[in-house]
């Protein structure tokens, strides 16, 4: 068996998922502009220990039972996007309360866990991480993968989610960034409030559709 070749398809199939646009990239960015890099890094690993479940899970193959309970999708898929649209509604909220006066970015009353546990109910409450991991990664896992590989594949898909949404946080967090995002805080909340909320109907609407 070709576990460098496993090993580097699973890693390359998780890049993609990381630098393709969707709720988690913008969670972790909207985080570290508004609150700073803590707390970007925070909503990461939430993320990160969401995405960790779901892998688990699909290499498990539990997330095939999906398939046998149509509306335990359903529900996730609702439960995110109002969720999504709370995010939403809170962005615009925000946006709404701002002055125009001069402002600097300081996390350190923002409490952590309220951080990590946003990112991990954004990826856990996503169905779309499900059958990421259901389908697209285990389409890369050998039939009769050992424990040994399987054991590999979660440590790096754990590892490179760590390492990417880091990456991620640490990039929105510098200076030239939070000083851009603090002169355009406003709009930029705006922004955020936009995606959350036609990501979140985005998503509403094509579980209904399904019924």
């Amino acid at each position: 068996m070709d576990t460098l070749g496993v090993l580097s398809s699973i890693a390359f199939v998780n890049f993609i998922g990381w630098i393709t646009p969707g709720p988690n990239m913008f969670a972790i960015m909207s985080a570290s502009l508004s609150r700073g890099r803590r707390q970007g890094v925070l909503t990461g690993l939430g993320i990160s220990l969401a995405s960790f479940i779901w892998a688990s899970m699909a290499v498990l193959g539990v997330t095939a039972l999906f398939e046998f309970f149509p509306n335990v999708i359903l529900g996730f898929r609702l439960f995110g996007a109002g969720y999504l649209l709370w995010l939403g509604f809170k962005s615009f909220r925000s946006a709404a309360s701002m002055g125009n006066v001069h402002v600097s970015l300081n996390a350190s009353n923002d409490r952590g866990f309220q951080a990590f546990w946003s990112g991990f109910l954004i990826c856990a409450s996503n169905p779309k991480a499900a059958l990421f991991f259901g389908s697209v990664l285990t389409a890369f896992v050998p039939a009769h993968a050992s424990s040994e590989l399987l054991v590999e594949i979660l440590m790096l898909c754990i590892a490179f989610s760590v390492c990417g949404h880091t990456i991620t946080a640490t990039v929105f967090s510098t200076d030239f960034i939070t000083q851009k995002f603090i002169a355009m805080r406003r709009q930029i909340t705006q922004v955020f409030g936009a995606l959350f909320t036609l990501l979140g109907l985005g998503v509403a609407y094509d579980a209904l559709r399904r019924i």
